[in-house]
């Protein structure tokens, strides 16, 4: 199997090898991965007149190109250019937790949902876990690895996607559960000086409710979400009327 591996957290990351290494032996796999740290970079890309720089990067077992630009470029450039026609595109893992309202702005999410959408296999690995050791990030691989033959048999809808993440201790167990649509993340901003903004924002967990991403994965379970691409809301759509707009 041709597997890509990348994320936003750069080429170089941790996580991001710990999962490759585990492949590389019984597959053929590049990690083609932003240059620096990209977190939060959400569905950002690149586009003309801008252009993107890459290197190759010598000291690994497989091969590695690093890409000066969001991991979406990086997930674009790879299937037309540096590792055509992979058969899945594993993104991460994430240094931190991909959960309910992160899905939103996250980097390695959008790295997978890219993939997704071109019509490959994806999933996004993260860990939550900001101080996460190489032994943490292997452990998460290793889970992978040992299901992976599971993972690969699920069947899903076109442009689907697994989102898939740890708790920052040993797993209690699994759970396959939905996205979390409450509010954890609270915007706070502050001024520094005249011309100086400082985000600020903190987490606030006291109101989540069961049977969620967020929920599971915060009570020690690894959490498994199938994410598509499709924003319709479908029960407005219904209620919308098309008489009565002026041309």
């Amino acid at each position: 199997m041709r597997i890509l591996f990348t994320n936003d957290d750069g080429y170089n990351s941790v996580g991001l090898h710990a999962v490759a290494d585990l492949f590389k032996s019984e597959h053929d796999i590049a990690v083609i991965a932003p240059d620096v740290q990209k977190s939060a970079a959400s569905h950002s890309l690149t586009l003309r007149p801008n252009i993107l720089k890459y290197k190759k990067v010598d000291g690994y077992d497989y091969k590695v190109f690093a890409v000066g630009g969001s991991p979406v470029d990086c997930v674009k450039s790879a299937v037309s250019l540096l590792f055509k026609k992979p058969d899945l595109i594993i993104s991460g893992i994430n240094n931190g937790e991909n959960l309910g309202s992160d899905i939103w702005y996250s980097g390695t999410v959008s790295a997978a949902s890219d993939g997704a959408h071109l019509g490959y296999r994806s999933i996004a690995l993260s860990l939550d876990n900001m101080h996460a050791t190489e032994d943490d990030f292997k452990a998460c691989a290793l889970f992978i690895k040992n299901n992976f033959d599971l993972l690969m048999s699920i069947q899903l809808p076109p442009k689907s996607l697994l989102n898939i993440n740890f708790p920052k201790d040993k797993p209690l167990g699994v759970k396959v559960t939905k996205m979390n649509t409450q509010t954890t993340f609270v915007d706070e901003y502050e001024f520094l000086d005249e011309n100086t903004i400082n985000p600020i924002g903190r987490r606030d967990y006291s109101d989540i409710h069961d049977d969620n991403d967020e929920y599971w994965c915060k009570h020690g379970y690894i959490t498994i979400t199938p994410l598509l691409p499709d924003r319709t809301d479908y029960s407005a759509l219904k209620k919308i009327g098309e008489d009565g707009f002026l041309l």
